[in-house]
């Protein structure tokens, strides 16, 4: 199944303002050089810009062209004038949508949490969130028949989006993550080190603690086992708090009806302060936390509070907009 690039206009226009800089500045000395001036010459100063069009065009053929191949044994890349770049699934253990400054891309993981490679799908033209799910199903052969409620795609692509940014750059997410025999539907890390511009980016390497961090996002289930299951996913988070040296961890509990008090009570009588806990009502989207500065976080920073709203506000104006 080929993919061809599409062509990343963004970056093309980095080259070209950059070129076209140099060479309107190389022909405006030449036009003093030469003593010519008035709107004939200035006119001309549109050939430099043309022609740093057409150099930028060919330096992102050259440089940042991606043609993607791909099928059920494996998928190879070719970035532009450089050779083709061959992997089978098979080499790969799991697989992530990552989010950098450039946009989303898909993550392989030879090892967990060490060697990998990154497929930047999206500069081929293909859904980052797809393309990670056809190769989830690849790789993962035991998890590859589970399917994931609609509600954890859609957070997924909330907090790709941003949505704990105030708090922590989540900017890598993970589907059927297993853990300790486990299977999270979603499970999101970063660190509390946002990436922006110039500015931004300075006060938070120079002011902010760089803390790895992670969500993990499960649902409740029955009410009779829910004090249980959630009290054995706790711990299961704190023991990859231990190993992984993860500071702050957040635990998004789904339910499809209110939980029953004394589950509501065990959530806001938590007192660890490295885990925060909240659990969503999908009818009503109301929302739970425990009581720490992680707990209240979920509501005053991420505002999670409003999550299924604005899940179904987005689902309306996409169905709008197919429908037109």
């Amino acid at each position: 199944m080929p993919r061809s690039s599409r062509i990343q206009w963004s970056r093309v226009a980095v080259y070209w303002a950059v070129l076209t800089f140099g060479l309107v500045l190389l022909w405006s000395i030449a036009l003093n050089l030469l003593n010519l001036s008035g709107v004939g010459p200035a006119i001309t100063l549109v050939f430099p810009a043309l022609l740093g069009a057409l150099l930028a065009f060919l330096l992102y053929r050259m440089h940042l062209r991606q043609i993607l191949e791909y099928d059920d044994v494996g998928y190879s890349i070719t970035k532009g004038a450089r050779g083709v770049e061959e992997h089978k699934w098979l080499d790969f253990k799991e697989c992530s949508v990552l989010r950098d400054s450039y946009g989303s891309k898909v993550r392989v993981y030879r090892e967990r949490d060490r060697d990998h490679s990154d497929v930047d799908s999206k500069a081929c033209g293909i859904d980052p969130y797809a393309f990670r799910d056809f190769v989830s199903s690849r790789i993962n052969s035991d998890t590859s028949t589970v399917s994931t409620p609609e509600i954890f795609s859609g957070l997924e692509k909330e907090i790709q989006r941003g949505r704990a940014y105030w708090v922590a750059d989540l900017n890598e997410t993970f589907k059927l993550y297993q853990i300790s025999g486990e299977v999270f539907p979603l499970m999101a890390r970063g660190n509390t080190r946002p990436k922006g511009f110039v500015l931004s980016r300075f006060v938070a390497v120079t002011i902010m603690p760089n803390y790895e961090v992670a969500l993990y996002a499960h649902e409740l289930g029955g009410s009779e086992l829910a004090r249980s299951r959630m009290m054995h996913l706790v711990r299961i988070i704190e023991t990859m708090r231990d190993q992984k040296n993860i500071k702050w961890s957040w635990l998004l509990l789904f339910s499809n009806e209110e939980p029953p008090e004394s589950i509501v009570r065990v959530i806001e009588e938590f007192t660890n302060e490295d885990i925060g806990i909240g659990c969503i009502d999908i009818g009503t989207g109301k929302l739970v936390t425990s009581r720490n500065q992680l707990g209240r976080s979920l509501l005053g920073q991420m505002h999670f509070n409003n999550l299924i709203r604005d899940l179904r506000r987005r689902k309306l104006l996409q169905a709008g907009l197919s429908a037109i």
